[in-house]
């Protein structure tokens, strides 16, 4: 029997329903610290469900089933100008009174937390009891409020409203949170505040989009492309000028925690301390002087287009970061001489300014040789895509494509890359090694097998170990030694790893590449089984289950006057890690546009058809095994001098199903995607550590994952071309209708 049209109808909406606020309810089970045990399961359930804030989860819940069944009366709204900052905003403004810590010398020193402590204070500003009291969280919904009346009903004066009161918000943070550290006392290093400052910001921006636009549909990749094309370069002089002036005024530069001296403060500190004469003056006046001239040059040569003060500004900014590098080196050693609070070496007791500083000098030379290489006049317009407000996506489906904007990404990139690492503190610097950095590389290698090739290895982290365990051998930490002619620092066995790895490759590919799909995943994940268990049972070769029986030692470079120990610190082996990770992919970056490249592109989609057009499947699928085999033993090199002793189980086939998630994650075949998804997927676990329950923590990891499958089925960063096979082309790069002969009679008879 056959149910009316209106009960089916009723059917959907109310399982909808039902699903929607069945996961609320487990939303409010993930969220916040009760965690449950064996003797009390109960806890989990009370704290999640039987208490008020389920109604806020609840009301979530109802607003998603709203937003699903009217989707096609809400897609017109979010292609309006202003959305997306609006959204971005939000979630900015969320996350540092949710997440972040607001001031270090408070408890945990969570926005909850200060807050609690801001109402048992008393002597402390009416503002700042406000603001911790509730203001925080009604002016966030007052802004948001506005700008959602602005947006959907068009009227310029909600936008110039909500641009008001989110620069009020903003200065309302920075007030409060100023009066609460002044109160506490001691040094703060928290960054909660300027999160949160950051976003209003950007709601503020939103505010001023809408106010401003005459436009019906969003165009944010086109107004991206009109900045960073407006004049070339001078997106970063701004940038470095902003964080140049925060971190030469405010910033700390040495004994972060005991006098938490800024630039000027150091040059009192150090003031006839027999310091370098170089980096005396750098302190008192050399580095505003530096800082100054490279913004005037590259901010000119920018604005004016003029291609010698570029150059100008470009060696002036290189000159100041160089000077800057060496001041921080000649002060932490001073430092350490007088074993002020208690260094023992150069690089110890410094505070972020001074790298800060070396970032922003870093940008603004990066302005200036942008501004000397750029077109002079090159065409910035882009192509409006018509499927805008149907998809939801924006107007413009071209991104980055203005004059030096791809290399203004790359140079910001570059920049944090070199100069924050050192403002993190040991444990960060230890993830980025040990845990980010490694997984990078081990990404970047299989993404050649599995996002290239389109081969399934499971058995990926079996290289790993091999080049772990070769690294050993030659180092001579393992029972088994090698003879003397081939005993050799950790640096110096790259090679031979590289080779023994890719010799691996081949002896696995060469009988199992004519397998496909699963049948190829099964077996490579035997091989990485049988390498570690082999690595187990051959206690005379490799000790057995207790790893080397030596640690193996760091790296050393002594080549005359040029002397490197690493170990001293993690900074060190990021640095090596960053040279090998740039070579690696200058080495793909030139394989994947080649003809290879090219064959493995056509074998991921159609192997028969690649066979037909005359390419040796076989050759080149033995050679993505053979390439992404040697790139593990690089990584298994680095990794076994960085922790000098592991075991077999660090080799679990795990790691090898972890390694195929970041590239899928990431995005398959791309390699920004694969650097992306490891970094992302590693560092999760590490921040979530602090932010929840142990036990939960994979679980929010699988929910990223989830959603991630749901919103972005190519993943972080995909490939053009996977992007493409998704998707399909944009209206403008499809190819034109084949037009049809139409019968003379068939015309007429229209």
């Amino acid at each position: 029997m056959t149910r009316p049209f209106g009960m089916t109808r009723n059917s959907n909406l109310l399982g909808r329903l039902f699903a929607c606020l069945a996961g609320a309810l487990v939303l409010s089970l993930m969220w916040g610290p009760q965690e449950g045990s064996f003797g009390n399961f109960y806890f989990v359930l009370k704290k999640g469900l039987f208490e008020p804030r389920v109604f806020i989860f609840l009301a979530l819940g109802v607003i998603v089933f709203l937003a699903i069944t009217f989707w096609p009366k809400v897609v017109p709204y979010l292609t309006r100008p202003g959305v997306w900052p609006l959204i971005a905003g939000l979630l900015t403004v969320i996350a540092s009174q949710t997440l972040m810590h607001w001031a270090d010398q408070i408890g945990d020193a969570k926005f909850a937390t200060v807050a609690n402590a801001v109402a048992n204070t008393n002597g402390i500003s009416p503002l700042a009891s406000a603001f911790f009291g509730g203001l925080a969280w009604a002016q966030l919904v007052v802004v948001v409020l506005l700008l959602g009346a602005a947006i959907v009903t068009g009227v310029r004066n909600f936008g110039w409203a909500a641009a008001v009161v989110s620069l009020a918000a903003a200065v309302i943070a920075y007030l409060s949170h100023r009066a609460v550290i002044d109160l506490a006392g001691g040094a703060d290093h928290s960054l909660g505040m300027y999160v949160c400052v950051v976003g209003y910001l950007v709601l503020m921006t939103a505010g001023l989009v809408v106010a401003m636009s005459d436009a019906q549909v969003a165009n944010t990749r086109g107004a991206v492309n009109r900045v960073l094309g407006w004049r070339p370069g001078l997106p970063l002089v701004v940038i470095g000028a902003v964080l140049g002036l925060i971190s030469m005024s405010t910033s700390a530069w040495f004994s972060p925690e005991n006098l938490n001296a800024t630039l000027t403060d150091t040059s009192d500190v150090f003031r006839n301390a027999g310091l370098a004469p170089i980096a005396s003056q750098y302190l008192m006046w050399l580095g505003w002087a530096l800082f100054a001239a490279s913004l005037v040059l590259s901010g000119a040569a920018s604005y004016l287009r003029i291609r010698t003060l570029g150059w100008a500004g470009a060696v002036v900014g290189g000159v100041g970061v160089a000077l800057t590098i060496l001041t921080l080196y000649r002060i932490s050693s001073l430092g350490a001489k007088e074993e002020f609070d208690g260094a023992t070496g150069p690089w110890q007791n410094l505070g972020a300014g001074g790298w800060m500083t070396a970032a922003a000098l870093f940008l603004i030379g990066a302005g200036g040789y942008i501004a000397a290489t750029a077109p002079r006049y090159a065409e910035t317009s882009v192509e409006v895509d018509p499927d805008a407000v149907a998809s939801g996506r924006s107007a413009t489906s071209s991104f980055l494509t203005a004059p030096g904007a791809v290399r203004s990404c790359v140079m910001i990139a570059v920049a944090l890359a070199l100069f924050y690492p050192p403002t993190a503190n040991g444990f960060w610097q230890s993830v980025l090694v040990s845990q980010i950095g490694i997984y990078v590389l081990l990404a970047i290698g299989l993404n050649v097998v599995v996002g290239w090739a389109g081969l399934l290895d499971l058995g990926f982290i079996a290289f790993y170990a091999i080049g772990s365990y070769t690294t050993a051998y030659l180092v001579g930490s393992l029972p088994v030694k090698p003879p003397s002619w081939l005993s050799m620092s950790p640096l110096l066995a790259i090679p031979f790893a590289v080779v023994i790895c890719l010799l691996a490759g081949v002896a696995l590919g060469a009988p199992t590449l004519r397998l496909r799909g699963d049948y190829l995943a099964i077996v490579t994940l035997g091989f990485g089984e049988i390498i570690r268990i082999v690595a187990v049972n051959a206690d005379e070769v490799t000790n057995g289950s207790q790893g080397p029986v030596t640690a193996v030692p760091h790296p050393v470079i002594d080549a005359g006057p040029v002397s490197i120990t690493w170990g001293l610190n993690q900074l060190q082996y990021w640095y090596l890690l960053l040279v090998l990770v740039l070579i690696v992919l200058l080495a793909f970056r030139r394989l994947e546009h080649s003809r290879i490249g090219r064959a493995w592109a056509a074998i991921r989609e159609d192997e028969v058809a690649a066979q037909a057009t005359g390419i040796n499947t076989f050759r080149i699928k033995l050679l993505a095994f053979a390439i992404g085999a040697s790139t593990s033993g690089v990584a298994g090199v680095f990794f076994a001098s960085q922790v000098g002793f592991f075991t077999p189980d660090n080799f679990l086939l795990n790691n090898s199903i972890l390694v195929v998630a970041y590239v899928v994650f990431g995005g398959m075949g791309s390699l920004p995607g694969a650097i992306a998804g490891a970094a992302l997927l590693t560092w999760l676990p590490e921040f979530l550590r602090d932010q929840v329950p142990a036990a939960d923590r994979q679980m929010w990891i699988g929910a990223v994952v989830l959603l991630m499958m749901i919103f972005r089925p190519g993943g972080v960063l995909p490939a053009r071309r996977r992007a493409v096979e998704l998707s399909g082309l944009p209206e403008h790069q499809r190819p034109a209708p084949e037009v049809r002969d139409v019968p003379i009679r068939e015309g007429a008879a229209k």
